[in-house]
């Protein structure tokens, strides 16, 4: 588990429901299966979610940029790419639209 407090005043406990332990899963390095993968992806880069690689809530934060794949994506409509976190490439983009190249990055 790598939540840590993100705000200065008190919060509640961390919170467990079904996105914090699969969070945390992926954290551990347990397989995940194809909907998990997805479910990850989409809480972090679907239409409602976070869009950073750090997932927060109530004052908790997972970051998951150090235990998730980089992934560098290029747009149809941009030249440059863009760095992203998630799963894999197939989760990556059920979230994304317009997608024109994805590249998994090696970590230096």
């Amino acid at each position: 588990m790598f939540a840590y407090k993100f705000v200065q005043w008190d919060v509640p406990p961390k919170p467990e429901n079904e996105m914090t332990i699969l969070l945390e899963k992926a954290q551990d390095g347990k397989e995940l299966t194809r909907a998990e993968k997805d479910r990850i992806a989409n809480i972090l880069w679907g239409l409602f979610g976070c869009h950073d690689s750090t997932y927060k809530l109530a004052g908790w934060a997972w970051p998951m940029y150090n235990c998730l794949p980089r992934i560098l994506v290029r747009y149809t409509y941009d030249n440059r790419f863009e760095v992203y976190y998630a799963p894999d490439k197939s989760s990556l983009r059920k979230c994304l639209h317009g997608v024109a190249e994805m590249v998994y990055a090696p970590r230096k």
